[in-house]
């Protein structure tokens, strides 16, 4: 497949997106950077990415028609999280929907994105993940909240090794039938008391119950209703 390696760019999604517009462009594609100036997370949010400090890739393929973001976004998580226990020799943690964890701190995230044709179904998806590899001082903002792969081991992180696993099992999980049991071990969330934050910027505490196949979050509502969610934001809770 193509691969295309930068420096520093604007956004790794970005490119990947234009590139997939693109009359003739073949796919699926890899784009796999150094820094990013404007990388960003759910919701427009900025996600840091400095040169060297990570590494910031995104695949931009055309998914099988019955695929949502969420599933590309469980199934990214599983490809990361067997990634980085084969590269690091440690097993993270995933927080539904995007994030990924390592002892309470975020480590990663993944943006699931893409177009849709004519019927509704995603004429191509874009699937970025960013990994902190680096140990670095983080802002005020983000040092009680983030973590770094070099943090977590105590040794600097082979990125060719994790680069190479990542874009295998990337792959490798999209032919899978099914991610979702071994989505779940992973899980930070499940049977846990959580908060949720809907777009619409309602908030209500629930338990976690399940995931379901394509990607959606259970809960249980303290009114004792049963919800499934398949956007919103959630912060784990005593």
């Amino acid at each position: 497949m193509k691969i295309l390696r930068y420096k520093t760019v604007s956004s790794t999604n970005t490119l990947a997106h234009d590139y997939a517009k693109c009359e003739g462009a073949e796919l699926p594609a890899v784009f796999i950077a150094d820094g990013q100036t404007a990388g960003r997370g759910r919701r427009g949010r900025s996600f840091v990415s400095d040169e060297g400090a990570g590494l910031y890739v995104s695949f931009v393929f055309n998914p099988e028609k019955s695929v949502t973001p969420a599933d590309i976004t469980v199934r990214a998580a599983v490809a990361a999280v067997r990634a980085m226990k084969t590269a690091f020799g440690f097993s993270a943690d995933v927080k539904w929907v995007n994030d990924i964890f390592w002892g309470g701190k975020k480590l990663g995230g993944i943006l699931a994105e893409g177009e849709c044709d004519e019927e509704g179904n995603l004429a191509f998806a874009v699937l970025g993940i960013g990994v902190n590899l680096r140990k670095r001082a983080f802002s005020s903002e983000l040092a009680d909240i983030a973590t770094t792969v070099e943090d977590v081991t105590g040794t600097a992180p082979d990125k060719e090794l994790f680069e190479r696993e990542l874009i295998r099992e990337f792959f490798a999980v999209l032919q899978e039938e099914s991610v979702i049991e071994e989505y779940k071990k992973s899980s930070v969330a499940l049977g846990r008391r959580i908060e949720v934050k809907r777009i619409s910027g309602e908030r209500f505490f629930a338990t976690a119950l399940d995931v379901t196949e394509q990607g959606e979050l259970v809960v249980l509502r303290e009114d004792g209703q049963t919800e499934t969610l398949f956007s919103a934001e959630i912060s784990i809770r005593l």
